[in-house]
């Protein structure tokens, strides 16, 4: 029996070693998705159908601790920002947007900047397969929200940044992965932003900027510069 139990082990190979970084960003991913759903819920006071959570949470970044090199823009600046004109929302409230874009939804729980393109998707979109066009979905979009209640500040070390009168961290995601398989980061190598900011009450504050999106890390540290946290915002669970 041992014979063949060690023919067996020959012919399959050594099982590989999980790393500390493979299971930090499952763990990240996973309590990413389950806030955003329960943020939705806890929200609206019910649950979305399939294909709306489905786009809301088909890929989740996750941030890594490897800071970029000081001093250093990792993304060339694709649009500007400008000041933010429209209606302002009750939990959180911007200064700034990018040139183009707009408030698309908000809440208590969180705050979703869009490009333009998602006002008007035409009887042709389908927002599952395209989801910058589903309020519900974060992806291609900044989003701004509160941690989730189970969090207390980044889970690894990033980069600190100046933003305004406080320190802020900034933490480079890592690449986006689905059930199918990882998915390629966008032109450049960007794979995302998290800045996180403590508030007074202790709690942090994060602007996630999904990969593609075209802000470097000067103008993540202005946008967030610009967010304010209003009595009314509450955070998610999970």
């Amino acid at each position: 029996m041992n014979d063949l139990r060690d023919h067996f082990q020959q012919i399959a190979g050594p099982i590989p070693t999980t790393t500390p970084d493979q299971i930090e960003a499952d763990l990240t991913r996973g309590r990413r998705a389950l806030r955003r759903r329960r943020v939705v819920q806890a929200c609206t006071g019910s649950a979305f159908g399939v294909a709306a959570l489905a786009a809301a949470i088909a890929i989740a970044t996750s941030s890594t601790g490897v800071p970029p090199t000081a001093g250093q823009e990792q993304t060339v600046a694709s649009v500007q920002l400008v000041a933010y004109k429209g209606e302002q929302p009750k939990g959180f409230t911007v200064d700034k947007v990018p040139d183009g874009w707009y408030i698309q939804a908000s809440n208590e729980g969180y705050l979703t900047v869009a490009p333009d393109k998602a006002k008007n998707p035409g009887p042709d979109v389908n927002p599952s397969t395209d989801p910058v066009y589903d309020e519900n979905s974060f992806v291609d979009k900044i989003v701004i929200m509160l941690e989730s209640k189970d969090q207390n500040g980044p889970s690894r070390e990033g980069k600190k940044v100046q933003v305004g009168d406080q320190e802020g961290v900034l933490l480079k995601s890592l690449q986006g992965e689905t059930p199918d398989g990882k998915v390629p980061p966008a032109a450049g190598g960007d794979t995302g932003w998290e800045l996180w900011l403590k508030q007074p009450s202790g709690i942090w504050l994060i602007v996630q900027v999904w990969q593609g999106v075209g802000l470097t890390e000067s103008q993540i540290v202005e946008l967030g510069a610009g967010v304010h946290v209003h009595k009314d915002a509450v955070q998610g669970v999970g």
